[in-house]
This record gives structure tokens, sequence and C-alpha cells, in this order.
């Protein structure tokens, strides 16, 4: 695989979970245009392609609840994830669905729609194929690079690593509770909100004991909808 087509992609990838609303469609377009130019990852979504139902995985995972409100769930199989991600991507991009309604209508509930759309289907998307192929995307969600200072001493530069690697667990918390806010409320749900808070709530005290036991315990909810934030979370402490 050429590193730079991989790396472009991920970069596309980045830039369309940073962007704001109005240019969002710019960057999609951009992001499938590098996809298209990695055979590997073409390879790889055509294989999951093989496989997919589109109708039948649609109508499961774009729901009306019995409120008659719009929302969105994942599927449980990593190549549907792919499939499914990959097919609405391309749909919005040749027009068929329209992107301000789309997201409007099933992520409309949360108080940010378009994070909501983000943390729900491209961020799962990029880290099956980051997996897939086992690279590592050093950036963080907020494109934000930290340079080390090879003159301070050591125990500055590990605190001001113990310091990040908190602050980076409370963001994950939080993006969790908005993703489940308006949720099914059922006991992983509502398990897995309670234990959020708790993270948000101890994070200030910077012990890695506390943190990585709560982490561990949100992983043990199952709560399907944030999985890929829970396990984000989770690889913090490994």
């Amino acid at each position: 695989m050429e590193n730079s087509n991989f790396q472009n992609f991920l970069n596309s990838c980045d830039e369309l979970i940073n962007c704001k609303f109005l240019v969002a469609e710019y960057k999609l377009q951009k992001m499938l245009q590098e996809l298209a130019n990695t055979q590997e990852i073409c390879s790889l979504i055509g294989e999951c392609l093989e496989s997919f139902n589109r109708d039948r995985e649609f109508s499961k995972s774009f729901v009306q609840d019995g409120n008659g409100e719009f929302m969105f769930i994942l599927p449980d199989e990593e190549y549907k994830i792919l499939a499914l991600v990959f097919c609405t991507l391309v749909d919005i991009d040749a027009k068929k669905i329209d992107f301000t309604d789309f997201v409007k209508r099933f992520f409309g509930n949360s108080e940010n729609p378009y994070k909501s759309f983000v943390n729900s289907m491209i961020i799962p998307f990029k880290s099956l194929i980051v997996e897939a192929f086992g690279f590592l995307n050093n950036k963080n969600e907020n494109t934000e690079s930290e340079e080390e200072n090879v003159e301070e001493d050591e125990f500055e530069e590990e605190e001001e690593v113990d310091s990040d690697l908190f602050e980076r667990a409370q963001k994950i918390a939080v993006q969790i509770l908005s993703q489940l806010e308006y949720a099914r409320n059922d006991y992983s749900n509502s398990t897995a909100m309670q234990i959020c808070r708790a993270i948000v709530k101890t994070s200030s005290m910077c012990d890695i004991d506390v943190t990585s036991s709560l982490a561990m315990a949100l992983k043990g909810c199952k709560a399907k909808q944030v999985k890929f934030l829970v396990k984000e979370l989770c690889d913090l402490f490994i």
C-alpha cells in the first residue's frame, strides 16, 4: 500500500470530522476521492459490499421510534458499518440524500447535530479502516499536535502527558454523554451515562487507577451506540 495515499485518506477524514457544517459536503467529497485513490481501501469496501443487503440494513439503521423521533442505530457487524457508511456518503455526494435534511432528521436531537453525525458514522468508519490495515493515526480529533521539549526535565514531561491523558478522557466521556442523552433509556445506556458523569467529575484528580477502572466499567456496559468512543477511551489506558 502507498503510505502517502493512506495518509491522505486519513487527513481527509480528519478534515471532515473537524470542519464546519457549511463546508462538510465539500470535505466529504474530498474524502471519497482520497478513498478512491487508495486501491486497498477500495478492495476492502468492495468485499464488505458483497455481503451487504443495502435496503435491509438501511431500514434497520435509520429508524423512527415509538414517539415519532428519527434515530440512527449503528450495525453490530464491522463489515456492515463500513458498507453502510460508505453507501450513505456516496448517496449524499450524488445528491440522492439531502445532507442537511439527513443530519437534522437523524441527529437533530443532539446539541450539535453535525458533531453527532461525525461521532456516529465518520469516526467509526475511519477507525475500522485504520484497524484493518494496522495503521496508527497519531492525530487527535481536534487536530492539535503537541511538541515535546527535550530540554524539559523528565518529571515535567511526565506531568504534562498525564494531564493531557485525563483531559482527553474527560472530553471522550462528554462526547459519550452527548451521544446517549437522547438514546433509548435502557439499563446499559443509563449505567454508561452514570459512569461517564463520574469520569468527568474525577478526571481532575489525575488518578489513573480511578479513571482506568471507570473506563473498564464503562466497557462492560456494552452500550452499542457509543462502542467506538468507549474503545477510544479504554485505549488511553492500555
